[in-house]
């Protein structure tokens, strides 16, 4: 069998960009920007704890859907109703685990750089997944896929036993994965770009939300999401070609990277501000919480309570010894 040098190429670099650009991302933000690995590591629950909802819940409203249960609308309305059902659970239950992310890592979360830390790491592991791990939900496991592609040997499934039938019926499926174009190959890893920067430019705005304490922006973020799945979704429904789906949702990609940089550099101008104006460096301010004191204060204690009393009665002894003088100068005091 001949295989499809071109889309051999193509696959390898879709599964070194699914699964390098996440790692490198997160070296970047931990060695640059001193963003904790705690953060990623939180992002990457986030999403985990999600999709252990999500999923299931995803299942449970097809049954419903398929045993008559919830009524089907008409045809015609298939591609949009879906659209809204399957963008507002993904919405729904990425975000609201998002937000708790935030929370739990508030104090690791003080700068923007954070919220986008905690980004990468929720974007990263779905895409790593996607790649690597053969039973992530849905359609993971390209790189094993790919693997069992290139290294499969009809005579060696012969001699472990396995039937003709199905050896052949591999070989098929085999061949027509290398009838497809070369530029196919790429697909999958255009597609993970796009879904990073997205997860990003959610983690920023709900890090926005739980920093001004601003419902808006995390319902932003709900929405947003529920857009860019649900054009997706309504998109394939609907026919469209999957180079013609990802040329529509890398408008989203680019705006992802301008708001990320938009936001992060008015951020960014903030701390310079604040810094100058304290007469500091800006590596030397320190980050400050929702009320602009800063969070990590020392605890009052018991010592400083008597210090303060001793400073309290200095400060009463010296006063009253500047007054002493002028009532000696008083001439009926004097007499």
């Amino acid at each position: 069998m001949e295989s499809n040098i071109g889309l051999f190429i193509s696959y390898s670099v879709t599964i070194l960009l699914m699964i390098g650009v996440p790692i490198a991302l997160a070296v970047v933000v931990t060695r640059r920007f001193k963003v904790s690995w705690w953060v990623i590591l939180t992002g990457v629950l986030t999403f985990l704890v999600s999709q252990v909802v999500h999923y299931p819940v995803l299942q449970l409203v097809s049954k419903l859907f398929s045993n008559g249960t919830l009524p089907t609308p008409a045809t015609q309305w298939i591609p949009l109703f879906n659209a809204v059902i399957l963008g507002f659970l993904a919405a729904l239950f990425e975000e609201t685990a998002r937000y708790f992310g935030f929370l739990i890592m508030k104090k690791k979360t003080k700068r923007i750089e954070g919220g986008i830390g905690l980004g990468i790491g929720h974007g990263g592991i779905e895409s790593i997944g996607l790649a690597a791990w053969p039973f992530f939900p849905l359609f993971g496991g390209a790189l094993i896929n790919f693997l069992y592609i290139v290294f499969y040997n009809p005579g060696a499934q012969i001699a472990k036993g396995i039937s003709m039938d199905q050896v052949q019926g591999v070989a098929a499926q085999i061949a027509q994965f290398w009838a497809n174009p070369w530029h196919l190959g790429f697909l999958p890893g255009v597609e993970r770009l796009i879904a990073i920067s997205t997860q990003i430019f959610l983690s920023v705005l709900v890090w926005k939300a739980v920093r001004s304490r601003k419902f808006g922006w995390f319902a932003l973020a709900f929405f947003y999401h529920m857009l860019v799945d649900g054009i997706s979704v309504f998109l394939t429904y609907s026919g469209w070609g999957a180079w013609g789906i990802e040329g529509v949702l890398s408008v989203f990609m680019l705006a992802n990277i301008y708001l990320i940089y938009y936001f992060w550099k008015e951020e960014s101008d903030k701390r310079i501000e604040k810094a100058e104006e304290l007469g500091i460096d800006v590596e030397d301010l320190e980050d400050e919480d929702d009320e602009g004191e800063p969070e990590d204060e020392e605890e009052f204690s018991e010592d400083d309570a008597f210090e303060s009393g001793d400073t309290e009665e200095a400060a009463e002894e010296n006063e009253s010894e500047a007054k002493a003088p002028e009532k000696a100068e008083d001439p009926e005091e004097t007499n």
